[in-house]
C-alpha cells in the first residue's frame, strides 16, 4: 500500500524544492533554482520508514507460493524525447524474462523526457504524493536532485536492505564510493558506476588546425591555447572559441588551468549553484575560502577578459542560454573547453570532425560521485524487491544493456568492432527505444556495450582511469546547503544570473567584478563561509 499519508507533509518540502530557485546547474549544464530550504516535515516523514523492508515476509498466494512483487521503475531518457510506448513494453517483457525468474520481480519502466522528469518535478512530486515510485534515478541539480530529496526525507536508508538483498552491488563498487550517498551512518542512494573523473580539454575543430598549421598535441599550457586562438583568427573566418549556457568554461569549477594548475585544483564540495566556496586540495586545513577572490580566479577572468576584446570569443556566450555546447550547434566556432570524461569527449570530437587535447587531469570528489544516483524512494511500497532489481543493475550486464539500448536486433546490432549500433534503416528518430548516452547514469556503466564510434575498449580503459584516479581529501563531506538559509538563497542568484553571464564569458566591464564582490559581501559571503567551514570542521571531527 502506498504512503498516501506523505502526501500532505511531503508536499511543503516540494513547494519548498521546486521554488527556491538560484540558477544553473554547472558552469556548462543545466538551469538549477538550488537546493531547497530543508521543512523538517520531510525529515520526520523519512524516519517513518528507517527500517523498511527489515523482518518483512513476502507476500504469498493461496497455494503456498510466493506472489511476483511489482515495481516501477523511473528515469529519464537524454534522447529529447520518451521513448515508445509499444516499445518500453517489450524491453520490459525482456527484463522479466530475467528478473521473475531470478528475484520473483515484475518490473514496468516509466521513462520519461527529461523536461518532465526534473524541470517540471514530475518525479519528486509523485514521491511526495505517494504515488507509484518504487526505484528512481535522482538528478543533479533541481527538485528531483539527491540533496533536495535526502534533506527532504524523500528516500528511503537503505543500508540493511543493501547488505541483505544486493551484497554483489556492494562487492562491485570501490571501497568508500559510498561514502558519498551515507548520511548519520546510513547509506540512502547508490550512485551510477562509471568514470567519475572529469578532466578539462580543449577541442578544436579539424579544419581550423589545419587551417591555422596547428598540431594539437603541443598545446599544453593557457599561454599555448592563447596563441593558438590568435593563429586560428588571423587563418580562418571562425570565431576561435565558444562556450554554452553563458559560460566559456574556462572557470569550471574545481579548475584553475588559468593560473597553471594541471590538475583539478579545490573542491567546491558538491555545490554547483553559487560555487562560492572552494578547498584546495593541498590545504591541510581543509579551510574553504571565497572561490572568486582568490588569485587563481582573478587569472581566469583577465584571460577571459583580454580574449574577449581582442574577438577571440564568441560574443553571445553571455546572452546563450543553451545547455548543448557549440562545438555541435554552432558551425562557425572553431574550438571550446570541455570538462568530461574522456569517452565524452572523444565521442564529441568524433561527431564534430575535431581533436583534443588533455589541459588538466580531474579529481574525483563528492559531488561528482552524487551526480546521478539510484534511491528509493518513500513512495515505494516493495523496498525488498527495488533493492534485488538494484543488485541486478550493477551485476547483470543483460538488464544494463536492456535499459540503455533495448532489444539486440531491433533497437541495436552488434558490430564487427565488438560496438553496437543502430540496425540497418534505423535511426534516432526512427528508434521506438533510442535514448541517448544513458551508460553513466543506468547503474554499472562499465557492463554496458560500447556505441558505435567509440574506442571498443573505452570501457576498460575508463574504468582503469577511474582505479587510478585522485580523490578529493574530502571525499564524503556533503554540504547542506539547507542549513545555510537565507545567505545560501540570496547569493546564489547573485553570482549564477546577474553577475556570472559576464564574468564567464569574458565579457563583464569594467569595475564589474568588483561591484560583483561587494554586493556578494553585502548578501552575506563572509558569514556564509564561516558555516561552510563550521561543517566542515564538524565532518572532519567525526572521521577521527
Amino acid at each position: 500500500m502506498k504512503r498516501k499519508l506523505l502526501a500532505a507533509l511531503l508536499t511543503a518540502s516540494m513547494a519548498a524544492a521546486l521554488l527556491a530557485g538560484c540558477g544553473a546547474a554547472e558552469e556548462e549544464g543545466s538551469k538549477d533554482p538550488g537546493p531547497a530550504e530543508e521543512t523538517g516535515e520531510g525529515d520526520d516523514a523519512g524516519k517513518e520508514n528507517n527500517n523498511v523492508g527489515d523482518g518483512e515476509e513476502a507476500p504469498t498466494d493461496i497455494d503456498g507460493e510466493e506472489d511476483l512483487a511489482d515495481i516501477t521503475v523511473s528515469f529519464w531518457s537524454l534522447s529529447g524525447k520518451a521513448p515508445d510506448e509499444a516499445d518500453v513494453g517489450m524491453v520490459e517483457d525482456a527484463i522479466n524474462e530475467i528478473t521473475e525468474e531470478s528475484i520473483n520481480t515484475t518490473v514496468h519502466l516509466n521513462i520519461m523526457d527529461l523536461g518532465t522528469y526534473i524541470p517540471n518535478g514530475a518525479m519528486a512530486n509523485g514521491v511526495a504524493n505517494g504515488e507509484d515510485f518504487d526505484l528512481v534515478l535522482t538528478a543533479a541539480a533541481q527538485s528531483g536532485s539527491y540533496h533536495v530529496m535526502v534533506s527532504n526525507g524523500m528516500l528511503n536508508p537503505i543500508s540493511d536492505l543493501l547488505a541483505k538483498y544486493a551484497p554483489e552491488l556492494l562487492s562491485a563498487l570501490p571501497e568508500g564510493y559510498l561514502d558519498a550517498t551515507t548520511r548519520e551512518g546510513q547509506i540512502y542512494a547508490v550512485p551510477s558506476y562509471c568514470n567519475k573523473v572529469k578532466n578539462m580539454y580543449w577541442l578544436a575543430r579539424n579544419s581550423a588546425l589545419e587551417a591555422a598549421g596547428i598540431d594539437i598535441e603541443s598545446v599544453k599550457t593557457i599561454d599555448d591555447v592563447d596563441k593558438a586562438l590568435r593563429v586560428i583568427k588571423e587563418k580562418t573566418d571562425l570565431i576561435p572559441m565558444g562556450g554554452a549556457a553563458n559560460t566559456v568554461n574556462l572557470t569550471f569549477p574545481g579548475y584553475a588551468f588559468g593560473a597553471g594548475y594541471v590538475t583539478a585544483a579545490y573542491d567546491p564540495l558538491g555545490e554547483n549553484t553559487a560555487v562560492a566556496a572552494a578547498v584546495y586540495h593541498d590545504d591541510d586545513t581543509h579551510t574553504a575560502v571565497s572561490r572568486y577572490e582568490t588569485e587563481e580566479f582573478k587569472t581566469d577572468m583577465a584571460y577571459l577578459k583580454k580574449w574577449y576584446d581582442d574577438g577571440l570569443l564568441d560574443k553571445d556566450v553571455a546572452s546563450d542560454n543553451a545547455t548543448g555546447n557549440a562545438f555541435l550547434e554552432k558551425d562557425n566556432v572553431a574550438s571550446i573547453f570541455y570538462t568530461s570524461q574522456f569517452d565524452n569527449v572523444a565521442s564529441l570530437a568524433a561527431q564534430g570532425d575535431g581533436s583534443y587535447v588533455k589541459l588538466a587531469n580531474g579529481v574525483v570528489g563528492t559531488g561528482d560521485i552524487q551526480q546521478f544516483t539510484w534511491a528509493i524512494p518513500v513512495s515505494c511500497d516493495e523496498p525488498e524487491a527495488s533493492a534485488k532489481f538494484l543488485n541486478l543493475m550493477y551485476t547483470n550486464a543483460d538488464i544494463v544493456n536492456l535499459l540503455n539500448y533495448g532489444l539486440e536486433g531491433v533497437h541495436y546490432e552488434k558490430k564487427a568492432d565488438g560496438t553496437i549500433g543502430f540496425p540497418e534503416g534505423v535511426t534516432e528518430e526512427s528508434s521506438g527505444y533510442y535514448l541517448g548516452n544513458m551508460t553513466s547514469l543506468i547503474g554499472n556503466g562499465f557492463l554496458a556495450y560500447p556505441w558505435e564510434g567509440a574506442d571498443p575498449n573505452s570501457a576498460q580503459i575508463a574504468r582503469q582511469e577511474m582505479e587510478n584516479a585522485q580523490y578529493s581529501p574530502l571525499m564524503g563531506f556533503t554540504l547542506d546547503t539547507a542549513a545555510l538559509g537565507d545567505v545560501y538563497t540570496a547569493i546564489c542568484p547573485i553570482a549564477r544570473n546577474e553577475y556570472g553571464p559576464a564574468l564567464f564569458s569574458g565579457s563583464a566591464p569594467d569595475g564589474f567584478y568588483e561591484e560583483f564582490i561587494k554586493k556578494m559581501k553585502d548578501a552575506g559571503l563572509d558569514g556564509y563561509l564561516e558555516q561552510v567551514n563550521g561543517q566542515i570542521q564538524a565532518w572532519l571531527a567525526e572521521q577521527e
